[in-house]
């Protein structure tokens, strides 16, 4: 028998019932942050505003990125966005496209004639890839599965074969559900997992909107990305009996009203990210799962906790999304961990895909210069369940198998290893996640270990400050005119800037934030929202007050493959 979903009032709440329509009410819960109240509020709090504002035409925004969207139906059985045959919502039509393209839709179950919804439009699609609402306008190019066909004829959960292959880089679920058993629900994740490691697919999974413990489908996967709301508003782990039990789900939270809206932003910003990264290991599922949890931010979420062996808080996971954060990683890009004491260090924002064996451990120095402090390190160690397929035929017998990777964090500003100063040892999860503040200067060495060999995927981000900040960039002992000069010629800097090129605070960048501390000393500030190339005639120190209010206006956003074999 195939199997069902029912769609739960999807226009408002994640909820695709398989058996059951069920409402959930979505009321705010005391001590939780706000959410955003608007598309481009939320935008802003995910940096991806700040992004934008820093690289201008540059910044990425899905172009060439394979995209998928599985929607539960309505009680109709319609299931598509606004967009068939051809894009009728202007978020999807060559008018306001980067590209000036149409977004061209697949239907991979062939029953779009069933309708369009507003779920799969304003809720996900406008949210994933819509040309003006998400962080992946230029993703052209989407198949839209309706979940029912999606479980029977993708999956092959009915019919025991083996899974179809998923050429998609991100794939979407803004649903929920259950099966008729433990045992069916079991069969489900197996598969999922399965496809999401062969086939290294980013998938992000929607949970409920309330407080209930998890649903069975699909927020119990151990690959995929389970995302919530930031409010506080969706059920969480920990994950049950049937399927690897004591997971702490959701992954991360995002700024949105509903999970559907939080998931589909979450999947964009993957998106976003793939199109960097493309042809990278950073491509990988469990690189591109530990760059999302890495970047997300925990000062919206003050009561954010974990523990060496719960590497996630049990209500928001590692934070809340923050696309620039994630974005800096992939731009640091790739330091490969070696097998003894590293001989120099990674970059402040990076990531690396290896293979670690047992007794073999993988370590990694970080760099904190003398009167500096490390405001944060957070780093994310992330690796995929195996599910191995024991049918040799065209049938599927999937047996599933947990590695158990662990991080530690050593101050070696004395000597390699020389004093322990936190761990990540979860032996249920699948991700690691070591978060610390206020690290004084010295160098740090990261050590990975496993009991068993795995592949995983690593990703960090160690923002520092200078104890003196100072606008004083050419070091004459004046603020003035030519040290100006040269905040406004490295303007947009997003890593690796020095002092002398123009950063004030020592977080690496150049942006308004050190314009600001020029303007301390100098005088009144400006108002900032966009690139300066352009907008500045380069001035003499006698023209600096003309310049600066030419700059009026401009202040505006806040500071594995199937080849892959088993590693044996």
């Amino acid at each position: 028998m195939e199997q069902t979903l029912h769609s739960a009032a999807p226009l408002r709440w994640c909820s695709a019932m398989i058996g059951v329509a069920t409402l959930f009410s979505a009321a705010f819960h005391s001590g939780y942050a706000c959410q955003a109240s608007t598309v481009s509020d939320a935008l802003d709090e995910i940096g991806y505003t700040r992004l934008v504002t820093m690289l201008g035409n540059a910044a990425p925004k899905g172009a060439g990125v394979a995209i998928s969207q599985v929607e539960a139906s309505d009680s109709s059985g319609a299931y598509f966005p606004d967009s068939y045959p051809v894009p009728k919502n202007p978020l999807f039509t060559s008018a306001t496209d980067p590209l000036s393209e149409d977004v061209v839709f697949t239907d991979g179950s062939g029953m779009a004639s069933k309708g369009t919804t507003v779920h799969a439009t304003s809720l996900v699609g406008s949210n994933f890839y819509g040309n003006t609402s998400s962080q992946a306008g230029a993703a052209n190019e989407v198949t839209i599965y309706e979940a029912n066909d999606w479980l029977n004829n993708v999956l092959n959960l009915t019919n025991g074969r083996d899974p179809l292959a998923q050429p998609f880089r991100v794939q979407n679920f803004s649903w929920i559900g259950s099966l008729s058993s433990d045992s069916q629900n079991r069969k489900a994740l197996r598969r999922f997992d399965y496809v999401i490691d062969s086939d290294d697919v980013t998938a992000v999974v929607g949970l409920d909107n309330n407080t209930n413990p998890l649903p069975d489908l699909l927020g119990q996967s151990y690959n995929a990305i389970a995302v919530g709301r930031t409010d506080g508003t969706h059920s969480t782990g920990p994950t049950q009996s049937f399927y690897g039990p004591g997971r702490t789900k959701p992954d991360l939270v995002a700024p949105r009203a509903t999970t559907s809206s939080a998931t589909a932003m979450t999947s964009s910003a993957a998106t976003l990210l793939h199109e960097v990264v493309a042809g990278t290991d950073g491509a990988r599922s469990e690189t591109m799962r530990a760059m999302l949890l890495a970047g997300a931010t925990k000062e919206e979420i003050p009561a954010w906790s974990h523990t060496q062996t719960q590497p996630l808080d049990s209500h928001f996971g590692a934070g809340e999304l923050n696309v620039y954060n994630s974005y800096l990683m992939t731009l640091g890009g790739q330091f490969i961990g070696g097998f003894g004491e590293p001989a120099a260090a990674v970059g402040t924002h990076g990531w690396d895909y290896q293979t670690v064996t047992p007794g073999i451990d993988r370590y990694y120095n970080f760099e904190i210069p003398a009167g500096s402090t490390a405001a944060e390190l957070s780093i994310v160690l992330a690796w995929n369940v195996q599910v191995i397929d024991t049918d040799f035929g065209s049938f599927f017998s999937g047996t599933k198998s947990l590695a158990n990777l662990d991080l530690a964090l050593y101050d070696s500003t004395d000597a390699f290893k020389g004093a322990l100063l936190d761990e990540s040892l979860s032996t249920v999860d699948n991700v690691e996640h070591l978060y610390l503040t206020d690290l004084g200067p010295g160098t740090y060495t990261l050590q990975v270990s496993t009991e068993s060999a795995r592949d995983y995927g690593l990703a960090w981000l160690l923002n520092t400050l200078f104890d003196q900040p100072s606008a004083d960039f050419d070091g004459d002992g004046l603020v003035g005119g030519a040290d100006f000069l040269t905040w406004q010629r490295n303007y947009g800097t997003l890593l690796g800037a020095t002092h002398a090129l123009g950063d004030s605070d020592g977080d690496g960048d150049v942006d308004i934030d050190d314009l600001a501390a020029f303007q301390s000393v100098f005088g009144p500030s400006p108002v900032f929202s966009g690139p300066v190339s352009g907008i500045f005639a380069v001035p003499e120190p006698g023209t600096l007050g003309l310049a600066l209010l030419l700059a009026a206006g401009l202040w505006g956003w806040r500071g594995r493959r199937r080849d892959r074999q088993p590693v044996v």
